[in-house]
Parts: structure tokens; C-alpha cells; sequence
């Protein structure tokens, strides 16, 4: 029994070894072809934050172009009637499902990368937010679990520069991975710094399907938050149908009907919960934790919430 139980712990270390060699490996690639070299060399990032003087009411950090208008169209749409100045901030690239970019054509993933933007643009600007205030911190889409370090620091600056009065952030329920490890980060961040006017959004999981008219948060025991259904009007059922249809690529004007519901984030268990809901083995997850926290340890003490 002891020789089965160090045989089997024996083939788990092995494959975590192998994982984690598997990923360093597509790093190096993505290194040697010039797609990921932090922070200048960055796939389609575009972070133009310096010299801005205007307030910043809102800002959402969406891991895709589209998540924003799938979980949060109509929320954003109801904050630019109130004249609220929103910026939104895309974590990954959108260049290629499962972290592809790294094993196709450079001029394919550039094209994708610039598309994705593109009709991001336009999606958002039916709704008045400008071009100037859309930017992407260009991770490779399904890659996000091997910049995490990278995430911390430029999340870490886009609060601190841009002062927000709220932010907007994935909720944790095991539907992508890089939803999940967006939402760890900057809720790691925000618990670091003090800040705790963020609230989350459901989009999907495996209990609820992309498109699903009633959204619900998953049960949890971390977050006892109250849900805020957003009762979307025939109207802007519409406009989100519309700015649905800007990202033609990714063909999800067909779930329009997507439910709304936000609530506030809790930030003091979000290991925890990380560890309850995302889809990674728990074995991967533990250095990922561990690296996080090492950066988050030297966010300056001066550092101070909004």
C-alpha cells in the first residue's frame, strides 16, 4: 500500500513536472518569435494611459473582447446615460483560442489580434465610450496562466493611475480560465491596496450556458453579496444584439438574450474561492498562487486604495 501510494504521488510529480516544462516551453517560443516580450513587445497591447487628466468613473477588466458586452453591455450602456466616464481594459488578446498564437503563422496572429480590437471598438462605441478609452494589456488568449507576475504589475498601475470609482471584474466559476485567473489578480490587487468598490459579473460556467436569458451566481460560502438582476427593456435588448454583431468574428450575436447580474466582489477569501471553482488542477494552481503572492508582497507600502 505505502509502494502504491509513493507510485502514484510519484506520477503526479512527474506530470505537474511536465506541465509545467510544457508551459515554459510555448513561453520560450512566444519569447524567440517576438509575440510576448513584457512590456514593450506585447501582441496587440495597446496601454496609452499616460497624460490623462479626466476622472475615471468606471473600469472594467474584461479577460476577452466581448465578455464586456456579454456580461456587461447593458450595465455599461445604463452607466454612459449617466455620463460616466468608462474605460475598458481587455487582459488577453483575443488572437486564438487555447493560448494559439504561439503556434500559428505570426501575420495570422497579428491579424486576429487587430480584428479582435477592432470590432471591440465598434461594439463599444454604440454605447459612447471612445477608442481612447479601450485598452488591452495583450496576453495571449488561453495563455494567461503564464504572465501572471505581468498581470499583477500593469493591474497594479492601471488602478493607481486611473483612479476609478468602481470597478468591473469576471466573477470565479470555473467557465475559462483566463475569466478566472483576470478575476484573481485584480481582486488580489484590490485586496493588497485596500480598494473595495469592485463588483463582479456572472457570464458562464458549467451549470450555465453562454446565452442563458437568467443568470445566476453560482452558490458559494465566500461572497454572501446581494445579486443585482439587470432587467434588460426590449430596447436594449436591441443595442446589445447590435454591439453583439460588431464581433462578427466570434459570431455571438446569437446569444443576445444573455441575462445581466452584478454584484459586489469579496476580496478576502479569493484564494479560496479560486481554488473551489477554477477549472485548473488544484496541483497547478498552488505555484500559481504562490507566485502571485510573491508579487503582490512588494507592492509599496505607500500604495494607498482610491
Amino acid at each position: 500500500m505505502i509502494l502504491k501510494n509513493k507510485l502514484v504521488k510519484n506520477i503526479l510529480i512527474s506530470i505537474i513536472e511536465y506541465s509545467a516544462k510544457s508551459e515554459k516551453r510555448i513561453k520560450n517560443v512566444e519569447y524567440v518569435r517576438g509575440l510576448y516580450r513584457y512590456p514593450k513587445k506585447m501582441l496587440g497591447r495597446k496601454l496609452p494611459i499616460k497624460n490623462i487628466t479626466d476622472k475615471t468613473d468606471v473600469l472594467v477588466f474584461a479577460a476577452h473582447p466581448d465578455d464586456d458586452v456579454l456580461g456587461l453591455g447593458t450595465t455599461l450602456y445604463r452607466h454612459s446615460l449617466k455620463n460616466d466616464n468608462t474605460r475598458v481594459v481587455f487582459v488577453t488578446n483575443g488572437s486564438g483560442r487555447d493560448g494559439e498564437s504561439w503556434n500559428i503563422r505570426s501575420r495570422e496572429s497579428k491579424r486576429k489580434t487587430v480584428t479582435r480590437y477592432q470590432e471591440a471598438v465598434n461594439a463599444l462605441s454604440l454605447i459612447n465610450i471612445p477608442d481612447e478609452n479601450i485598452y488591452c494589456l495583450g496576453y495571449p488568449d488561453g495563455g494567461t496562466q503564464r504572465y501572471l507576475k505581468n498581470m499583477v504589475e500593469d493591474i497594479f498601475m492601471l488602478i493607481q493611475e486611473l483612479n476609478p470609482r468602481r470597478i468591473y471584474v469576471h466573477c470565479i466559476e470555473g467557465g475559462h480560465n483566463d475569466h478566472d485567473l483576470s478575476s484573481f489578480v485584480v481582486k488580489s490587487v484590490c485586496s493588497s491596496i485596500g480598494y473595495s468598490n469592485i463588483f463582479e459579473w456572472t457570464e458562464y460556467n458549467p451549470v450555465q450556458p453562454l446565452g442563458a436569458h437568467k443568470v445566476k451566481f453560482l452558490p458559494t460560502k465566500f461572497n454572501k453579496s446581494k445579486t443585482v438582476t439587470i432587467q434588460i427593456t426590449d430596447k436594449e435588448r436591441e443595442l446589445k444584439r447590435q454591439m453583439l454583431a460588431c464581433h462578427e468574428s466570434q459570431d455571438v450575436e446569437q446569444f443576445y438574450l444573455q441575462g445581466e447580474a452584478i454584484r459586489k466582489a469579496k476580496t478576502t477569501q479569493v484564494e479560496k474561492e479560486i481554488f473551489e471553482y477554477c477549472q485548473i488542477p488544484k496541483t497547478k494552481l498552488q505555484p500559481i498562487i504562490k507566485e502571485i503572492s510573491e508579487v503582490l508582497a512588494k507592492i509599496p507600502s505607500k500604495a494607498k486604495a482610491v
